[in-house]
């Protein structure tokens, strides 16, 4: 009791407390629930550790950087990584012409023409006289498989530029394209003495060498423009694909390993190796290849096919079949990828012509997006020059599947229908593809549905030995839709007349 007492009266009054004491506390207390305002997460509805590191803010790269990226990947051969670091510059610099140019030229060597189409159209909108924009036109429209656009474009950039070797040399492999020997002959002679130290030159003077046979003098320029530009892929390619039709395997072999040394993401390089080595009979090294080329791409035709080939050699139908139909499939796929136009004409209602009539009553360009087996589109728009077509065009690559959806179409003359074509679209027996006629309602619309069914391309031998395998596991049945687009690409084949004679048996 008198402890308790004793402590009670030693206890000291408290001073007041000063209010700066208190205008510091609330001070403390504000910043305690800031903090814990900031550490709430609001989709978990917890707290995140303090512990947890909050990285340092980083400067953001800029189209500079990425384009500098792209030159250095570019020169050593790395296509790939070259195409990746130009479309992250134009992300950042859409206005950059010499962007898009210069994706443009890498999409086209690559085997994306369609892609290096719509770069150069975008180079184009922002500079219509860009010489070497057309120039570069004119070489997409080539491998597209439309020479004769091709050769205007490159008349228009030497209109435009009557010194640039490049335009020459696009123009000359236009020429040949087209069968006219003479016109390219003569015209990369111009191209050369312009600049014979331009690689693009002495790759389309080998070229030019090439499809007239003389496949040694070919070699020598792929050798010449290789020099001018080291690591290039496709100069390899180019060399051992001549190296081949010289029946020297074991060089044509030693090319190829040095483009997928260059450019290992390089499926085409890959394949070419693979495909080298099933020529030598080395099956395991081919087997490796051409896994390797269909890991880098699981949709490229050509390492499929020669997959399919690896194990139908070897009596692994089982495994062939699929690959053979991927190979197929992804086959037609790549080459409707290269639809570039969609033209409506008037033509004789029930009696469509096989190639498009005189009057033309309006055309689309096909956009092809950045992933090669994605859906294309064509829309008609007005432009301002009196036509009243409008709407879209819309195909799924992978299954020919489209849909069209047209306005503004007047009633046809009687007897005509209006009709559709997709250029330079041709059916497995090679005639233009194109819609039924088509009859506008009362507004002025037209909608269709349809399919455009196999497209020229790929190789006949796929299609019948795809049919055998088929056959030696006795499925006839499932055989024959593969035989039949063998009998319409060739009806003369001998191997798809065997295989139609033992699957009907």
């Amino acid at each position: 009791m008198y402890l308790k007492s004793e402590s009670h009266y030693m206890r000291r009054k408290r001073p007041g407390t000063p209010f700066w004491r208190i205008l510091i506390l609330l001070i403390l207390i504000a910043g305690s629930l800031y903090l814990l305002m900031q550490l709430w997460d609001e989709e978990s509805g917890a707290l995140t550790t303090l512990s947890t590191p909050v990285p340092l803010p980083t400067p953001t790269r800029s189209a500079v950087s990425f384009s500098a990226e792209a030159v250095d990947f570019y020169r050593a051969g790395q296509l790939t990584d070259a195409v990746d670091a130009y479309q992250q510059a134009l992300d950042l610099a859409p206005e950059q012409v010499d962007l898009y140019l210069s994706l443009a030229r890498i999409s086209i060597f690559r085997g994306r023409p369609e892609r290096g189409l719509v770069m150069t159209r975008e180079a184009l909108r922002l500079e219509p006289e860009n010489a070497r924009a057309w120039a570069i036109t004119g070489l997409a429209y080539d491998w597209l498989g439309l020479p004769d656009e091709a050769v205007e474009a490159c008349d228009k950039a030497i209109e435009l530029d009557p010194t640039l070797p490049e335009a020459y040399a696009y123009l000359a492999e236009a020429y040949i394209d087209l069968g006219n020997w003479a016109a390219a002959n003569n015209t990369i002679d111009t191209a050369l003495q312009l600049d014979e130290n331009n690689a693009d030159v002495q790759r389309n003077y080998g070229y030019i060498l090439e499809v007239q046979g003389n496949y040694t003098s070919a070699i020598a320029a792929y050798r010449k423009a290789l020099e001018l530009q080291p690591g290039m892929p496709y100069l390899y390619l180019a060399i051992g694909r001549n190296q081949q039709a010289l029946a020297d395997i074991a060089g044509a072999r030693e090319s190829y390993e040095a483009a997928a040394e260059n450019d290992p993401k390089s499926a085409a390089a890959l394949d070419m190796l693979g495909w080298t080595y099933l020529l030598e009979s080395d099956y395991d090294s081919a087997q490796r290849s051409l896994d390797q080329a269909v890991a880098a791409d699981a949709t490229y035709s050509r390492a499929l096919g020669h997959l399919a080939s690896l194990y139908f050699q070897r009596r692994n139908y089982e495994d062939a079949i699929p690959a053979f139909e991927q190979a197929v499939r992804y086959g037609e796929a790549e080459i409707r990828q290269k639809a570039t136009f969609f033209r409506v004409t008037l033509e004789t209602a029930g009696q469509i012509p096989e190639e498009p009539g005189e009057t033309e009553v309006g055309v689309a360009t096909f956009v092809a997006p950045i992933d090669s087996k994605g859906p294309l589109r064509a829309v008609f728009a007005d432009d301002g020059e009196g036509t009243s077509l409008r709407g879209y065009v819309r195909m799924d690559v992978l299954d020919g599947r489209y849909q069209i959806n047209l306005q503004g179409l007047a009633a046809p003359p009687s007897g005509q229908a209006y009709v559709g074509w997709f250029e330079p679209l041709r059916t497995a027996e090679g005639v233009p593809i194109h819609t039924e006629g088509m009859t506008p309602d009362a507004q002025g619309t037209v909608t269709l549905n349809s399919i455009t069914g196999p497209v020229k391309g790929p190789p006949i031998e796929h299609y019948y030995t795809l049919a055998l395998c088929y056959y030696f596991l006795e499925q006839c049945s499932d055989a024959q839709p593969y035989i039949d687009v063998a009998l319409r690409i060739d009806p003369d084949d001998a191997n798809a007349l065997q295989m139609m004679q033992l699957c009907g048996e």
